[in-house]
């Protein structure tokens, strides 16, 4: 709530928040309320909250309770971050899914859920702020994986992809995107958790784990069996499939890949990170959920 400076604001009309120029942002969950803003057209950014952030007209606040029951079920699209979760939502867009890019009050619920993952009100607010939202499908950030359960169970039948990549080369660019500032002990434990995450959703829900090793080429046979996971009839036509290999996927976004071309490789992360992934790995988690290369 903090994020805008605010004059005395005026009273709307409540349908105001149905309008197609605004959406959710976040709680203010002292009181209670959703926090809207108003932007220029805002679909297909690389990272919804950013866009919102730097685009923001106007701020609505609408109590929680005022806001409609969660009918609808979205697609949640899970990930352990760095994994090219946005090249996939950007062949489930040219697929012609409607799909959002990391709205970020699903990551403000689950930061509060850490510590109460069962809060009957975060989880009803998640649902109804979800809609406001004209999408089908949501692509969630890292941080949501500390309260799976809260998010998923914000929604009567959710349907769930996670998405998981080789290890090693997963901590690297991790590691890379922090300015190699953020060692190799502290992403193990990331990844660590994020299974655990994993292993609550499978547990309570039907979940489809993808591999970006898998899918990074689109190819027609892995990308095709994500975007039949949606439930819908999506189908990406091969001239789509190519235009979006063409493109850097965090086009737009604070984190493109070009973002870090000036941090400088460190030779021996790999084989830390290697030695300590290996000391702290769930075996039997990993062994249970059949999960490859990790």
């Amino acid at each position: 709530p903090a994020d805008f400076t605010l004059g005395p604001g005026r009273a709307v009309d409540a349908a105001r928040i149905r309008d197609a120029e605004v959406s959710p942002y976040c709680f203010d969950l002292p009181e209670r309320t959703l926090l809207c803003v108003s932007t220029p057209d805002i679909a297909g950014s690389t990272f919804f909250y950013q866009a919102q952030r730097r685009l923001a007209q106007t701020v609505v606040r609408v109590p929680v309770d005022g806001l409609p029951d969660a009918t609808a079920s979205p697609t949640l699209i899970f990930s352990i971050g760095r994994c090219g979760s946005t090249l996939l939502y950007r062949a489930f867009e040219a697929a012609g899914i409607r799909i959002v890019s990391e709205p970020d009050f699903f990551t403000q619920a689950a930061i509060k859920g850490v510590r109460t993952p069962d809060d009957p009100f975060l989880r009803t607010a998640v649902g109804r702020a979800m809609q406001l939202l004209p999408y089908s499908a949501v692509k969630l950030r890292l941080e949501c994986n500390a309260a799976p359960l809260l998010i998923a169970g914000a929604f009567p039948a959710p349907r769930i992809l996670f998405i998981l990549r080789d290890p090693v080369d997963w901590a690297r660019s991790h590691y890379r995107q922090s300015r190699n500032t953020i060692g190799a002990d502290r992403w193990a434990t990331i990844l660590k958790g994020s299974l655990f995450a994993l292993a609550q959703l499978v547990d309570r829900h039907d979940v489809k784990i993808g591999y970006y090793e898998d899918f990074r080429s689109l190819a027609s046979g892995p990308i095709d069996e994500l975007i039949a996971w949606t439930g819908t009839a999506a189908s990406l036509p091969d001239a789509a499939r190519r235009d979006v290999a063409q493109k850097n996927s965090h086009e737009g976004g604070a984190v493109a890949t070009n973002a870090v071309d000036d941090v400088a490789e460190d030779p021996a992360f790999r084989d830390t990170f290697a030695r300590e992934w290996a000391r702290v790995r769930p075996v039997d988690l990993i062994a249970r959920l059949k999960l490859r290369g990790l």
